[in-house]
């Protein structure tokens, strides 16, 4: 699906840091949530679990837990 006339990789990063979500984005851009992930992958823009997903995480996870081996 082409991207709609005069937008911008900067405009969407632009409407990215401003906290708008791929869902909302995505008729405005014309592209899927992919594409806009890659638009912002290209740039190196830091990704925000909670705005990727459209949801924050529902149960807490120890992200280190494999980084030292126990016998736990």
């Amino acid at each position: 699906m082409p991207r709609n006339p005069g937008v911008t990789d900067e405009a969407i990063i632009h409407m990215y840091k401003n906290g708008m979500s791929y869902k909302e984005m995505e008729p405005i851009i014309g592209l899927s949530d992919r594409a806009i992930w890659n638009v912002l992958h290209k740039h190196m823009i830091p990704m925000n679990r909670e705005q990727y997903s459209g949801q924050s995480r529902k149960n807490k996870v120890n992200e280190n837990f494999f980084k030292v081996w126990t016998h736990e």
